[in-house]
């Protein structure tokens, strides 16, 4: 389903390397934390940093619509569930 987006302010692009785990905010809501891995601003034995770079909340319908329209544009076909699996390992 495609909307009619209207951004009146430029919205940035943010730059994650990764997801935290998400959180059930117990009415039908999810919180999701994304962070940027990124080298130490105090390296002394190389070690990284994982800084915070957004959070979002969507309703759950959201998340398995975001899910779906993200295996299509993945090229995965169905659910993609035996695909996942492959992906994950």
């Amino acid at each position: 389903m495609e909307h009619l987006l209207i951004e009146p302010a430029i919205v940035p692009d943010i730059f994650c390397t990764g997801l935290a785990d998400a959180e059930d905010l117990g009415d039908g809501n999810f919180r999701f934390t994304l962070y940027a891995r990124q080298k130490s601003l105090h390296d002394y034995a190389g070690s990284v940093d994982y800084i915070v770079v957004a959070r979002l909340v969507m309703p759950s319908k959201a998340v398995v619509d975001s899910i779906q329209m993200t295996m299509k544009a993945m090229g995965f076909a169905c659910c993609g569930g035996e695909k996942l699996r492959k992906l994950a390992h």
